[in-house]
């Protein structure tokens, strides 16, 4: 029963031994736990404190020391380890000492295992709430083995990756991290409180040589101009690329906007107006749609239209004004160019005039994409992009969420850190040998 009890708790050490009936519930902290009671002894051959050899009854036992240890919860209760530690004699320095186990350092009161368990919680999406009722702990305790425990994972400021990637996220109010990563592995390099370029600038010369970032060779930003000029300074041989994503998001928006100022054009009294307001306002995806997407074959029903063709419902809405019809044209071109990969494409339409009828939301986007037109280049002959640093971001936004947002960045990146170190591996299901045996035999 000793045994089975200490394999059940997953107790290792084999000088601990489960008392008879050991079991019993109580009281702690004004709630009811579960208690299990053992005792810790072995032989001692020296004593740790003189160094003397043990010679007859020269070190001898001298009673035990209680200590209440937090445990894995086992069931529903909180649960602690009632360890009765041995206590020792040593009559050559007359001095006393107590039994050690690998169940728990030495001065504290949290085993082992229940620190395990706060790192692998902590890398899933949970608050630190939440975190210390599961394992019943203090949320101090969370995060001091949090912090701890994301210590040891320091950034190496002796070598950085040929292929960076930078990106920004809001941690707090009015208030945006900086963070850069290695685009192949998706691995985080660091992440700083701040996403000013002096902040940066004075990290990466503070960090890393200059031979260092020179062996950096290309660096993904999105649209923020303001990397530019830090990175030319910084990496001094390093391609930037623009991720391509955030090209189409700048394009995309503009010609949304010009929509909605067409359609707010249409909100009028007048019937007919009152039709096309309704149409711009509910088929605003299919203008957004690629024209390479639409059908130009299949018939379906559209409430403001009846049975139509895709390409049919957007030719019609696109007639309603020639300011949108310029705009989706000057849209399509650049979609298409993008779509093809084609670099020469794209510069061909980027260098034409803009047409007079253009919104002001869509002359403003394409001096935008003429203005990083060297560093869009670079986007075609890489492979490269920000979807690792986004989807990263993602799941960072989330932890800030179910966090009810972090007071202290530090803590915040601790966590950062753990989340993103221990991945969660996939769970394949147990199947017993005798299950097995039946599923041969079907």
């Amino acid at each position: 029963m000793s045994n089975d009890i200490r394999n059940l708790l997953d107790i290792q050490d084999k000088n601990i031994y489960v008392n008879e009936n050991a079991v019993t519930y109580g009281e702690h902290k004004g709630e009811t736990c579960k208690f299990i009671k053992a005792t810790l002894t072995y032989e001692v051959n020296q004593c740790p404190n003189c160094q003397a050899e043990k010679i007859g009854s020269s070190i001898y036992k001298n009673g035990t020391q209680l200590s209440r240890i937090t445990i894995p919860t086992m069931g529903v209760y909180p649960t602690y380890l009632l360890l009765s530690k041995q206590r020792f004699m040593c009559k050559h320095c007359v001095t006393s000492f107590t039994a050690q186990t690998n169940i728990v350092k030495r001065h504290s009161f949290i085993s082992s295992n229940t620190k395990a368990q706060i790192i692998i919680k902590s890398a899933g999406a949970q608050s630190v709430k939440d975190i210390s009722q599961d394992c019943g702990v203090s949320g101090a305790t969370v995060q001091r083995v949090i912090n701890k425990e994301a210590d040891t994972y320091k950034p190496n400021y002796n070598a950085l990756p040929k292929h960076l990637s930078f990106d920004e996220f809001k941690y707090a109010k009015g208030k945006m991290a900086f963070e850069y990563i290695d685009v192949e592995t998706g691995d985080i390099l660091d992440i700083l409180n701040s996403r000013d370029n002096r902040t940066i600038t004075d990290h990466f010369i503070t960090n890393y040589s200059l031979s260092t970032r020179k062996q950096v060779q290309t660096v993904t930003i999105d649209m923020n101009a303001g990397y530019v000029s830090l990175i030319k300074e910084m990496f001094p041989n390093a391609d930037i690329i623009i991720d391509r994503f955030h090209l189409v998001q700048l394009i995309s928006r503009a010609m949304n906007k010009t929509r909605v100022k067409i359609m707010n054009q249409l909100r009028t009294s007048h019937g007919e107006d009152q039709k096309k307001y309704r149409r711009l306002k509910r088929y605003w995806k299919l203008l957004l749609k690629k024209r390479s997407n639409l059908s130009y074959t299949e018939y379906k029903y559209y409430g403001l239209f009846g049975q139509r063709l895709e390409s049919s419902v957007v030719q019609e809405i696109l007639n309603y004004r020639e300011e949108l019809k310029i705009n989706y044209d000057l849209y399509q071109d650049v979609l298409e160019a993008m779509d093809e990969k084609n670099y020469h494409t794209l510069e061909n339409v980027l260098s034409k005039q803009c047409p007079t009828a253009a919104s002001t939301y869509l002359r403003t986007s394409i001096k935008t994409l003429r203005k990083h037109l060297p560093y869009i280049k670079n986007s075609f002959q890489y492979t490269y992009n920000n979807g690792r640093i986004e989807g990263i971001n993602n799941k960072i936004k989330v932890l800030n969420r179910i966090a009810y947002g972090y007071r202290n960045f530090n803590h915040y990146k601790n966590r950062i850190r753990l989340h993103f170190k221990f991945k969660p591996v996939a769970k394949k299901p147990i199947i017993s040998d005798e299950n097995k045996s039946h599923s041969r035999v079907a």
